[in-house]
């Protein structure tokens, strides 16, 4: 019964999909009403795994037709607002202002600094704190997951961009005073896909909301609440020189004449003349809009240049393979980062400033020159030339981790998120999130918009928003994950929103200490199942931890990296993708998106995992935790002070991907949560998160969903051409992929290969390859490999080209010696290198949400779908089914307009 009632949910989210949205909720709720006594009782009965929601008190809500959201233009006009307010109300409009450049975060300020606004994910709802008592005043619903909350200067509306309901929720606030408050949401405005940020024009005129996986910006008029039109990225002089890629909009700033409009790139592509898997190989992009605020003529809001922010010197060093891979000299080299994970952006005097989880993907791949902790400077924000003043102006905050302050630990500055200013012009102090870490990260600022560390070249003051020591920020108040600041007017008092830990840190920024914690959502209920996964996302997005205390006598504390260096999320935003190539161990390899690991219609059913099948268990990435982003091991043993597993001995080979035992549900550290007494343990809550929290990000709004939106008849036509061309041969079933587990770990010894001699099988191990011939020797699952002729594609020179070359070299990660010395690299898994028929191909990658994933093929030889549906080999299986497509650039522009829309809603082929 289970499966009629996940296939009967997914037909009415089809069928609602592909109706107008007036019609189909009307003739849907119709057609429900008789079937509602027959699969309502399944679902209440066990049908339906997914933990349900929090409760929450009924809301009547007014829900726009998205078709008649649009408001027409009146010829000859288009220079003037033509909204629908007498005079009188319009005066007092545009006398109501904000007096700085305006952001887009998830959490806000009053203008006159009374309320402050902040969402909450995983309630669905905004909560609203007076701030002079410091606690809340009301909640209100909203859409579905909000991000991101903007204030009208003139405290009438605010605006809440819900990235899972694809809309925009606007509060009416009927009386502002914190003594007689009174607000209420009056309608959804359904912007585009994944509308992630929202922000106000500083003059009070126009909301921009950033649709992340629409690749588009809606412009609403604040003064009718309703939409003007939305700006195409994709197809705009931002997104050259390839139009085919995803833009994916995020951070928004508005300068303070309300001119400009800067929106943020989230992930970097390659620039020109580079290749995937290099320091120097990509560029980060900020998109500068002209806006004239006055206007309803969409064409008035228009993008005009893209702003390149280009790699830096990340300050740490690293000994690289010498030329022609050879060993290395044993002197450490320059390592460089590209600016990515680009989520906000802050204007601030003629600077805007771009916090981000730089990537540092050149091999070798050791603590401290992975990721980074950047924040990026663009110069002239509000001139005619707007650059990128990075070189002389920014910081990789990580450096000013390397000596902490007396009495303080050291802790690196994981995932810096965003920033807030205690002044607006010249010299002053900023503070920067860390939301791997939970620390705010004190910065000074010049003049001239330098920033420079508070102390000295390697030594900047941090603020521990989760230090289990100091009553005010643990158990109950201690903030964890903190995503978005916000700093009052005085410069005195600063507000974090804390994702994980479902609260508001207040900072008070002349002690430099947390004062108070503020509660905006409750905790699961004890021993529950949202519980549970509550504790999986502190392991996914801590770069810390703390633990009850280990049976073994190990530390329960900065379990998850070294010294706070980097987390899960640090490579897989929200569990998705950062988007790099990365010099693995098994080869260049994309971090690869993780909404599909778990069938999430089955949450049993899992795929197989990696792009060479080398793991079949979550738990396996212990060793990521202990090998990447910790210390690696320490006397040649395991390393007891790190990693979620408590091993039974300190052998190195007691915690292997394919071992004589299952990784899963061995003994393991625990978490305890404030008002609980129960123990969570931390792999098993980790694994719960991954199956269940993590969520496809929706496909681009079709045409029949959205005025503007992707044809609906393209998508159908391409729908066809997948199913003529054979691709559901690979790509079936919920998760789009013929990978799946089918055996209980550990594998049969049988089921493992490797490239080297040795291993099994055949019978007597595997053979040796060629003289000359050095591949990896990791062990893989051979079975479940198909091979697309995908090993060298797009690499400059290797004889299988395509698009423009910039695949990453087909080496594994260089290991560093115990002297400082990289190894030469080996030849990646992918190829059948040992020629006994075992190691041609790779893992089949699901499609849910594929849009939101790019680079495409193990090693990014591709940017966009339409460059992976252009390979034939791809597209034949290597030759072995037709080519009906063949060179025809229409066709192969439908079928990856229909692999750009496939997520949760759309119905899969059968297995």
């Amino acid at each position: 019964m289970e499966h009629d009632v996940s296939s009967f949910i997914r037909l009415c989210n089809l069928f609602h999909r592909q109706q107008p949205a007036s019609r189909a909720r009307g003739v849907l709720i119709v057609w429900l009403l008789p079937m509602v006594a027959v699969f309502g009782l399944a679902s209440i009965s066990g049908g339906q795994e997914i933990p349900p929601a929090p409760s929450n008190p009924p809301v009547v809500e007014e829900i726009d037709n998205p078709n008649d959201n649009l408001n027409k233009d009146v010829p000859g006009k288009d220079d003037q607002d033509k909204d629908d307010l007498d005079k009188d109300k319009k005066d007092k409009q545009e006398k109501a202002s904000y007096s700085n450049p305006t952001t887009s975060s998830p959490i806000a300020l009053s203008a006159d600094n009374t309320l402050l606004w902040v969402v909450n994910p995983t309630d669905n709802s905004v909560s609203i704190i007076r701030t002079d008592s410091k606690h809340v005043l009301t909640t209100i619903r909203v859409g579905k997951e909000p991000q991101s909350v903007a204030l009208d200067p003139s405290n009438r509306f605010a605006y809440v961009a819900n990235a899972a309901s694809n809309d925009v929720s606007v509060i009416q606030i009927d009386n502002p005073e914190p003594d007689h408050f009174r607000a209420a949401l009056r309608r959804h405005l359904l912007t585009g896909a994944e509308p992630w940020n929202v922000v106000a024009s500083p003059d009070g005129l126009r909301i921009f909301v950033s649709n992340s996986s629409q690749d588009t910006i809606t412009v609403i008029s604040a003064e009718s609440q309703r939409i003007i039109g939305h700006i195409d990225l994709r197809q705009s002089v931002c997104n050259d020189p390839d139009r085919h890629r995803h833009f994916q909009p995020r951070g928004l700033a508005v300068t303070q004449d309300s001119k400009k409009l800067y929106v943020t790139r989230f992930l970097s592509f390659v620039k020109q003349g580079g290749i995937q898997a290099e320091d120097l190989g990509k560029e980060g992009i900020v998109c500068l809009l002209k806006i004239d605020t006055h206007s309803r003529n969409i064409g008035d809001y228009t993008p005009v240049k893209a702003i390149a922010l280009a790699p830096q010197p990340t300050g740490f060093l690293v000994d690289t393979p010498g030329p022609n891979n050879t060993a290395g000299d044993g002197v450490k080299d320059e390592t460089f980062a590209f600016p990515n994970q680009m989520q906000s952006i802050v204007i601030r005097g003629d600077q805007a400033y771009v916090p981000n989880i730089a990537a540092s993907p050149t091999s070798p791949q050791i603590f401290n020159v992975t990721t980074q902790a950047f924040v990026n400077v663009l110069g002239d924000v509000n001139g005619d030339n707007p650059s990128d003043a990075s070189t002389e102006k920014f910081l990789n905050l990580h450096l000013g981790a390397r000596n902490p302050e007396a009495n303080k630990r050291r802790i690196f500055f994981a995932n810096v998120w965003g920033i807030g200013f205690t002044n607006s012009i010249g010299p002053g102090t900023a503070y920067v999130i860390s939301a791997g870490s939970d620390l705010l990260v004190k910065v000074k600022v010049g003049a001239d918009g330098k920033l420079e560390f508070t102390e000295d070249n390697d030594t900047t003051r941090y603020i521990d928003l989760n230090d289990p020591d100091d009553p005010l920020t643990s158990g109950d108040n201690a903030g964890k994950n903190p995503l978005g600041i916000v700093v009052d007017k005085t410069g005195t008092i600063a507000y974090t929103m804390n994702n994980v830990s479902r609260n508001v840190s207040v900072v008070d920024l002349s002690q430099d200490k947390v004062v108070q914690t503020i509660r905006t959502t409750d905790l699961p209920p004890p021993g529950s199942k949202e519980e549970e996964i509550l504790v999986g996302a502190e392991m996914f997005f801590s770069s810390r931890g703390y633990f009850n205390p280990p049976p073994d006598g190990s530390s329960r504390r900065d379990r998850l990296s070294s010294e706070g260096w980097q987390n899960c999320a640090s490579c897989h935003f929200e569990g998705l993708t950062d988007g790099v190539i990365w010099s693995f161990g098994n080869g260049p390899r994309k971090s690869l998106a993780m909404n599909g690991t778990f069938n999430p219609h089955n949450r049993k059913e899992q795929k197989i995992l990696n792009n060479s099948p080398a793991r079949d268990e979550i738990e396996d990435f212990d060793l990521n935790i202990r090998n990447v982003s910790g210390p690696g091991p320490k006397a040649g043993q395991l390393d007891p002070d790190h990693g979620l597993i408590i091993p039974e001995t300190p052998a190195l080979a007691d915690i292997a991907d394919f071992i004589a035992k299952a990784n899963a549900n061995r003994n393991q550290v625990t978490v305890t949560l404030p008002g609980n007494s129960t123990a969570v343990p931390a792999w098993n809550a980790l694994r719960e998160w991954v199956r269940f929290a993590i969520r496809t990000p929706n496909a681009p709004l079709n045409s029949r969903q959205l005025v503007g939106g992707v044809s609906r008849e393209k998508i159908e036509a391409g729908r066809n051409l997948f199913t003529t061309q054979q691709c559901q041969t690979c790509h079936r079933g919920d998760q789009w992929t013929i990978s799946k587990k089918d055996f209980v770990s550990p594998p049969a010894t049988t089921e493992i290969a490797t490239e080297v001699a040795g291993a099994n099988p055949p019978p007597n191990g595997s053979p040796a390859p060629p003289a000359g011939v050095t591949p990896v020797g990791a062990q893989f699952l051979f079975r479940f490999i198909r091979d697309i002729g995908s090993f060298n594609l797009g690499v400059l020179g290797a004889g299988n080209p395509i698009g423009n070359n910039i695949g990453a070299v087909e080496w594994a990660n260089s290991v560093v010696n115990a002297a400082g010395v990289a190894q030469p690299q080996l030849l990646a898994l992918g190829k059948d290198h040992n020629v006994d028929k075992r190691g041609e191909g790779y893992n089949v990658p699901m499609k849910l949400g594929i849009h939101n994933s790019p680079p495409y093929l193990h090693n990014g030889a591709c940017e966009t779908l339409l460059c992976v549906v252009s390979d034939k080999n791809h597209r034949t299986a290597n030759g072995k089914l037709p080519d009906v497509i063949g060179n025809d650039q229409s066709l192969q522009e439908m079928l990856a307009t229909f692999l750009e829309s496939i997520d949760d809603l759309t119905l899969p082929f059968p297995p």
